[in-house]
């Protein structure tokens, strides 16, 4: 079964590789353009400056999530098997 499977992953990595290689972005033509001058807004910022500000804000926003959703998670998560929950008392069995 172990053979079996490898031979399956092998074969799908050549046809992903055979795939990529015909999608492959090197025979894309190249064209040039003049450079213009960028456009600035009343704040002395360009576009792509703009653009790298809301990069970071969403990043920062990610973070925040990540970190939040894990701190609920390790509140909220449930007691191990085998260990009593600090605030139950333990049961007595005779």
């Amino acid at each position: 079964m172990t053979r079996r499977r490898a031979r399956v992953m092998a074969l799908l990595l050549l046809a992903s590789l055979w795939i990529g290689a015909l999608v492959s972005p090197v025979d894309a033509q190249v064209t040039t353009i003049e450079t213009v001058p960028p456009e600035v807004d009343d704040e002395g910022r360009t576009a792509s400056e703009r653009v790298d500000r809301v990069v970071v804000m969403l990043r920062i926003l990610g973070v925040v999530v990540v970190v939040s959703t894990a701190a609920f998670w390790w509140r909220t998560r449930p007691p191990t098997i085998g260990k009593e929950r600090e605030d139950e008392p333990a049961e007595v069995v005779s």
